[in-house]
Protein backbone atom coordinates (compact mmCIF):
# COMPACT_ATOMS: atom_id res chain seq x y z
CA UNK A 1 0.00 0.00 0.00
CA UNK A 2 1.24 3.48 -0.81
CA UNK A 3 2.18 5.84 1.98
CA UNK A 4 0.81 9.33 2.54
CA UNK A 5 2.89 12.43 1.96
CA UNK A 6 2.82 15.06 4.70
CA UNK A 7 0.29 17.81 4.06
CA UNK A 8 3.03 20.28 3.12
CA UNK A 9 5.90 18.02 1.96
CA UNK A 10 9.27 19.51 1.14
CA UNK A 11 12.28 18.30 -0.80
CA UNK A 12 14.53 18.07 2.24
CA UNK A 13 12.09 15.65 3.84
CA UNK A 14 12.15 13.48 0.70
CA UNK A 15 15.95 13.57 0.49
CA UNK A 16 16.17 12.43 4.11
CA UNK A 17 13.79 9.57 3.42
CA UNK A 18 15.84 8.57 0.36
CA UNK A 19 19.08 8.49 2.35
CA UNK A 20 17.44 6.36 5.01
CA UNK A 21 16.13 4.00 2.34
CA UNK A 22 19.59 3.82 0.71
CA UNK A 23 21.10 2.56 3.96
CA UNK A 24 18.40 -0.10 4.14
CA UNK A 25 18.98 -1.16 0.53
CA UNK A 26 22.76 -1.32 0.94
CA UNK A 27 22.35 -3.74 3.83
CA UNK A 28 20.90 -6.19 1.31
CA UNK A 29 22.81 -5.01 -1.75
CA UNK A 30 26.06 -3.04 -1.21
CA UNK A 31 25.93 -1.92 -4.87
CA UNK A 32 22.63 -0.05 -4.37
CA UNK A 33 22.76 3.60 -5.46
CA UNK A 34 20.93 6.72 -4.30
CA UNK A 35 18.88 6.64 -7.51
CA UNK A 36 17.55 3.22 -6.49
CA UNK A 37 16.47 4.57 -3.12
CA UNK A 38 14.87 7.65 -4.69
CA UNK A 39 12.91 5.47 -7.09
CA UNK A 40 11.76 3.27 -4.20
CA UNK A 41 10.58 6.32 -2.24
CA UNK A 42 8.70 7.67 -5.26
CA UNK A 43 6.90 4.36 -5.74
CA UNK A 44 6.13 4.23 -2.03
CA UNK A 45 4.23 7.51 -2.34
CA UNK A 46 2.40 6.39 -5.46
CA UNK A 47 4.51 8.14 -8.15
CA UNK A 48 6.19 6.60 -11.18
CA UNK A 49 9.62 8.05 -10.47
CA UNK A 50 11.62 10.53 -8.38
CA UNK A 51 11.22 13.37 -10.89
CA UNK A 52 7.43 13.11 -10.80
CA UNK A 53 7.44 13.07 -7.00
CA UNK A 54 9.62 16.20 -6.86
CA UNK A 55 7.37 17.94 -9.37
CA UNK A 56 4.32 17.15 -7.26
CA UNK A 57 5.98 18.52 -4.13
CA UNK A 58 6.95 21.68 -5.98
CA UNK A 59 3.44 22.06 -7.34
CA UNK A 60 1.90 21.67 -3.90
CA UNK A 61 4.19 24.37 -2.56
CA UNK A 62 3.02 26.77 -5.27
CA UNK A 63 -0.67 26.42 -4.43
CA UNK A 64 -1.91 29.45 -2.47
CA UNK A 65 -2.99 28.26 0.96
CA UNK A 66 -6.76 28.91 1.16
CA UNK A 67 -6.42 29.24 4.93
CA UNK A 68 -4.73 32.61 4.35
CA UNK A 69 -7.59 33.88 2.19
CA UNK A 70 -10.25 36.26 3.37
CA UNK A 71 -13.38 34.80 5.00
CA UNK A 72 -15.37 32.74 4.32
CA UNK A 73 -12.70 30.83 2.34
CA UNK A 74 -10.37 30.69 5.33
CA UNK A 75 -13.04 29.44 7.72
CA UNK A 76 -14.17 26.78 5.23
CA UNK A 77 -10.65 25.52 4.56
CA UNK A 78 -9.99 25.29 8.29
CA UNK A 79 -12.73 22.65 8.43
CA UNK A 80 -11.11 20.44 5.79
CA UNK A 81 -9.68 17.11 6.85
CA UNK A 82 -6.02 16.46 6.18
CA UNK A 83 -6.96 14.12 3.33
CA UNK A 84 -9.21 16.77 1.76
CA UNK A 85 -6.41 19.36 1.95
CA UNK A 86 -4.02 16.89 0.34
CA UNK A 87 -6.51 16.36 -2.48
CA UNK A 88 -6.56 20.09 -3.24
CA UNK A 89 -2.78 20.34 -3.17
CA UNK A 90 -2.46 17.38 -5.53
CA UNK A 91 -5.07 18.93 -7.82
CA UNK A 92 -2.58 21.69 -8.65
CA UNK A 93 -0.04 19.06 -9.73
CA UNK A 94 -2.62 17.42 -11.98
CA UNK A 95 -3.64 20.76 -13.56
CA UNK A 96 0.01 21.58 -14.20
CA UNK A 97 0.68 18.20 -15.79
CA UNK A 98 -2.17 18.81 -18.24
CA UNK A 99 -0.97 22.35 -18.92
CA UNK A 100 -4.34 23.73 -17.84
CA UNK A 101 -4.41 27.35 -16.61
CA UNK A 102 -6.79 26.79 -13.68
CA UNK A 103 -7.57 24.08 -11.14
CA UNK A 104 -10.88 22.68 -12.33
CA UNK A 105 -13.20 20.00 -10.89
CA UNK A 106 -11.56 17.24 -12.95
CA UNK A 107 -8.19 18.10 -11.37
CA UNK A 108 -9.78 17.97 -7.92
CA UNK A 109 -11.17 14.52 -8.76
CA UNK A 110 -7.69 13.37 -9.75
CA UNK A 111 -6.27 14.95 -6.60
CA UNK A 112 -8.77 13.03 -4.51
CA UNK A 113 -7.73 9.75 -6.10
CA UNK A 114 -4.07 10.70 -5.69
CA UNK A 115 -4.73 11.36 -2.00
CA UNK A 116 -6.44 7.95 -1.80
CA UNK A 117 -9.61 9.32 -0.28
CA UNK A 118 -11.91 7.07 1.71
CA UNK A 119 -13.99 5.58 -1.08
CA UNK A 120 -11.77 2.73 -2.22
CA UNK A 121 -14.59 0.22 -2.46
CA UNK A 122 -16.81 2.68 -4.31
CA UNK A 123 -14.06 3.31 -6.86
CA UNK A 124 -13.18 -0.37 -7.16
CA UNK A 125 -16.79 -1.20 -7.92
CA UNK A 126 -17.00 1.51 -10.60
CA UNK A 127 -13.65 0.52 -12.13
CA UNK A 128 -12.20 4.01 -11.80
CA UNK A 129 -8.47 4.55 -11.33
CA UNK A 130 -6.02 7.43 -11.59
CA UNK A 131 -4.90 6.29 -15.05
CA UNK A 132 -8.43 5.76 -16.31
CA UNK A 133 -9.62 9.18 -15.12
CA UNK A 134 -6.58 10.87 -16.68
CA UNK A 135 -7.31 9.16 -19.98
CA UNK A 136 -10.94 10.27 -19.78
CA UNK A 137 -9.94 13.86 -19.04
CA UNK A 138 -7.54 13.80 -22.00
CA UNK A 139 -10.33 12.54 -24.26
CA UNK A 140 -12.69 15.32 -23.15
CA UNK A 141 -10.25 18.23 -22.96
CA UNK A 142 -7.14 19.28 -24.85
CA UNK A 143 -3.87 19.08 -22.94
CA UNK A 144 -0.95 21.47 -23.41
CA UNK A 145 2.69 21.42 -22.37
CA UNK A 146 3.07 20.90 -18.60
CA UNK A 147 3.31 24.13 -16.64
CA UNK A 148 6.32 25.04 -14.54
CA UNK A 149 5.92 24.59 -10.80
CA UNK A 150 6.72 28.30 -10.51
CA UNK A 151 3.42 29.15 -12.22
CA UNK A 152 0.59 29.97 -9.84
CA UNK A 153 -2.57 28.10 -10.85
CA UNK A 154 -5.74 29.40 -9.22
CA UNK A 155 -8.91 27.54 -8.40
CA UNK A 156 -11.56 28.08 -11.07
CA UNK A 157 -15.05 29.39 -10.31
CA UNK A 158 -16.37 25.87 -10.99
CA UNK A 159 -14.03 24.44 -8.35
CA UNK A 160 -15.01 27.14 -5.86
CA UNK A 161 -18.66 26.24 -6.43
CA UNK A 162 -17.88 22.57 -5.85
CA UNK A 163 -16.23 23.46 -2.54
CA UNK A 164 -19.28 25.51 -1.60
CA UNK A 165 -21.56 22.59 -2.43
CA UNK A 166 -19.32 20.30 -0.35
CA UNK A 167 -19.63 22.72 2.56
CA UNK A 168 -23.42 22.75 2.24
CA UNK A 169 -23.50 18.94 2.21
CA UNK A 170 -21.45 18.85 5.42
CA UNK A 171 -23.61 21.52 7.06
CA UNK A 172 -26.79 19.68 6.11
CA UNK A 173 -25.55 16.71 8.11
CA UNK A 174 -24.16 18.84 10.95
CA UNK A 175 -20.64 17.59 10.20
CA UNK A 176 -17.92 19.87 11.57
CA UNK A 177 -15.21 18.46 9.29
CA UNK A 178 -15.35 18.61 5.49
CA UNK A 179 -13.77 15.47 4.07
CA UNK A 180 -13.21 14.03 0.62
CA UNK A 181 -16.67 12.35 0.63
CA UNK A 182 -18.19 15.83 0.94
CA UNK A 183 -15.93 17.01 -1.90
CA UNK A 184 -17.18 14.09 -3.97
CA UNK A 185 -20.74 15.29 -3.44
CA UNK A 186 -19.63 18.81 -4.32
CA UNK A 187 -18.21 17.61 -7.64
CA UNK A 188 -21.40 15.73 -8.48
CA UNK A 189 -23.60 18.78 -7.96
CA UNK A 190 -22.56 20.44 -11.23
CA UNK A 191 -23.69 18.09 -13.98
CA UNK A 192 -21.93 20.23 -16.60
CA UNK A 193 -18.43 19.60 -15.25
CA UNK A 194 -16.06 16.99 -16.66
CA UNK A 195 -15.58 15.52 -13.19
CA UNK A 196 -19.31 15.03 -12.70
CA UNK A 197 -19.67 13.48 -16.16
CA UNK A 198 -16.85 11.01 -15.54
CA UNK A 199 -18.29 9.99 -12.19
CA UNK A 200 -21.84 9.60 -13.49
CA UNK A 201 -20.69 7.70 -16.58
CA UNK A 202 -19.12 5.20 -14.21
CA UNK A 203 -22.15 4.82 -11.99
CA UNK A 204 -21.15 7.22 -9.22
CA UNK A 205 -24.22 9.41 -8.67
CA UNK A 206 -25.18 12.13 -6.22
CA UNK A 207 -28.04 10.05 -4.87
CA UNK A 208 -25.90 6.96 -4.27
CA UNK A 209 -23.07 8.86 -2.58
CA UNK A 210 -25.58 10.56 -0.29
CA UNK A 211 -26.89 7.14 0.70
CA UNK A 212 -23.42 5.84 1.65
CA UNK A 213 -21.85 9.09 2.84
CA UNK A 214 -21.36 7.93 6.42
CA UNK A 215 -19.65 4.73 5.27
CA UNK A 216 -17.31 6.81 3.10
CA UNK A 217 -16.50 9.14 5.99
CA UNK A 218 -15.78 6.18 8.25
CA UNK A 219 -13.55 4.66 5.58
CA UNK A 220 -11.61 7.91 5.16
CA UNK A 221 -11.08 8.05 8.91
CA UNK A 222 -9.67 4.53 8.92
CA UNK A 223 -7.32 4.94 5.91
Amino acid sequence: MSSDLPLRPNLEYLKKRAKERLRELQQRDPAAKLADAQHAIAREFGFLNWSQLKASVGAAASVPDPSTATPPAASVFARFTTRAKQALFFSRFEAGEFGHPSIDPEHVLLGMVRARFGAARLYAKSGLSLERIRADVSARRHASEPLSIAVIIAFSDETKRAVQFATEEADRRHHDAIGTPHLLLGLLHDERSIASAILRDNGVTLEHVREVIQDLIDEETRT
